[in-house]
């Protein structure tokens, strides 16, 4: 295998012990810089110098990684005045440079590959949790699982997912389902909008319901407190609790704000087009929340064993916690990933899936 050689800061003069990727690229390193990063370059320095394999008369350490992990280690060792801290910009190198600073014991290194992994969540949220899944990161994973419920009950296929076992897949699938399941008693038990709401919002709930010179169409669909609601208000309702059915998070009811305004605007009603926009923005928040934490109740449930009951309105100490507070301050549910078993494959497990919720399959 012909030999290349790194880039700058890795030709350095100064330079004491060579590190050779797998793949055969060299890098002239300073060890004192290795050593200020972790103390177990000590033992791999010592042995290389002991050994016989040099290169000009520097001493050679081969190590698994290819030139590419290699690289992103090494210039997280040196100071920024030679070398910045190499960005994670693609996803294929969350895993190797993970098991790197593991193996060298690169803390700090391990704490940027996972905020690199969170920061990548909001867009692919199925990918991460694939990948810390794989990696063991129980906490990345719980995240990861929370953003998949912004998305469809059945995700497109990524790359990533071979990662993971028809089992985990499973498990998120269930949890997705559970969720959904949790939040139709939103749209069942509506006393959080006819006290809870209306404790925070000085209009109160009187604008959803006709009253005054409001002639718009009425109906039953939502009685609150035995008063017909507007059907355009009902409307989104309706259609939020379908959507929530396949995408259980707050950002559902957030999307349907736009149309729902724009729609009671076309209709011209002076009395409901008053502060439109600003009591259906801040309805839509109260609601986004409301969806958010009843699926903070629902456990990511990696062995399936834990028996199931819908979250309820009439909310937990936790979930009032988390409204206290605005966040959950609770130890993460996910257990570490289980090992492979032999077991259906992923893309008939998702067969089997759709089939059960008469949704369409692609293996695209």
């Amino acid at each position: 295998m012909k030999l290349l050689m790194a880039t700058p800061p890795f030709l350095h003069a100064k330079a004491d012990i060579i590190f050779r990727s797998s793949d055969g690229v060299d890098f002239h390193v300073i060890t004192l810089f290795l050593n200020l990063a972790s103390s177990s370059f000590d033992s791999i320095i010592e042995q290389a110098v002991q050994s016989n394999q040099v290169e000009g008369d520097l001493p050679v350490v081969p190590v698994e990684e290819n030139h590419r992990v290699l690289d992103i280690w090494l210039r997280f060792c040196y100071p920024s005045t030679l070398a910045e801290d190499p960005p994670l910009h693609e996803i294929e190198d969350i895993i190797p440079v993970l098991e790197a600073a593991r193996k060298y014991s690169l803390q700090t290194l391990e704490h940027k590959v996972r905020r690199a992994l969170k920061s990548r969540m909001e867009k692919e949220p199925l990918t991460c949790f694939a990948i810390a899944m794989r990696a063991h990161l129980n906490v990345e994973a719980t995240l990861a699982a929370e953003y998949t419920l912004r998305q469809s009950l059945i995700p497109a296929s990524v790359p990533e997912i071979d990662l993971i076992t028809a089992k985990e897949l499973l498990a998120l699938l269930t949890y997705h389902q559970r969720c959904g399941v949790s939040v139709q008693s939103l749209g069942v038990d509506l006393s959080w909008i006819t006290s809870s709401y209306m404790s925070l919002n000085a209009a109160g709930y009187q604008w959803i319901v006709q009253s005054g010179s409001c002639n718009c169409e009425s109906d039953s669909r939502f009685l609150l407190n035995g008063q017909r609601p507007l059907k355009w208000w009902s409307d989104y309702m309706e259609k939020s609790l379908v959507s929530l059915c396949d995408k259980p998070s707050g950002h559902t009811v957030l999307a349907g704000v736009g149309d729902t305004v724009r729609g009671v605007r076309a209709i011209g009603c002076s009395q409901c087009c008053s502060n439109i926009l600003v009591n259906m923005t801040g309805f839509a928040e109260f609601f986004s929340t409301m969806v958010d934490i009843l699926t903070a109740e629902v456990d990511l449930d990696m062995d399936l064993l834990k028996p199931f009951v819908p979250a309820r309105v009439a909310l937990s100490a936790k979930a009032q916690i988390f409204m206290g507070t605005g966040g959950l301050d609770v130890e993460p549910s996910v257990a570490g990933p289980a090992p492979v078993i032999p077991g259906p494959s992923i893309s008939k497990l998702l067969r089997l899936y759709k089939l059960a919720y008469k949704l369409p399959y692609s293996s695209e």
